[in-house]
């Protein structure tokens, strides 16, 4: 997904390039789509990811990031990507690679849920899960306002800019 990411950030870089020698009129009516190219490739395919570490699963989706602590873990789903089924809801990873065709069929877990599987497997065979308890009644969820205002901003120039030129 970062090499679909990086050559739509790529095409963008190159039709603003030259858009920018083409004069205004192009600029009016391409700059915006062309921008809004490549930020959907950086906040849709470039920036998701699964970080696991001893705190918990982070979720980093596109519009917004969801930490999940360890004792919130209930079950690991890995057939479509990655799903966790938590004390708070299901929370899914748009970045994880689902299994295709045969693997699929056959219940092979994504690379993904296959991490956190681990993680959880051995957190839980320490004992350090036993009796935990949860801090919060929500997971800590962070909004990505920058990428949301920016996808706002060039998607209204999009359709604006083009009716003033």
């Amino acid at each position: 997904m970062r090499a679909l990411g990086a050559v739509m950030m790529a095409l963008s870089g190159v039709g603003l390039a030259s858009v920018v020698f083409s004069g205004t009129e192009a600029v009016a009516q391409f700059a915006a789509p062309l921008a809004l190219f490549g930020v959907i490739g950086w906040g849709a395919f470039w920036q998701p990811r699964v970080e696991v570490s001893d705190g918990g699963v982070t979720v980093v989706n596109t519009l917004r990031t969801v930490e999940v602590p360890w004792p919130a873990v209930q079950g690991v789903d890995g057939r479509y990507g990655l799903r966790l089924s938590t004390s708070y809801g299901r929370v899914s990873a748009w970045s994880a690679a689902a299994p295709v065709g045969p693997e699929r069929a056959r219940g092979v877990q994504s690379p993904a849920a296959g991490a956190v599987t681990e993680r959880l497997e051995a957190l839980r065979a320490a004992g350090h899960l036993e009796g935990a308890k949860l801090e919060r009644a929500a997971p800590r969820t962070t909004w990505h306002i920058p990428l949301i205002a920016c996808l706002t901003t060039f998607v209204l120039a999009t359709v604006i800019l083009p009716l003033l030129a």
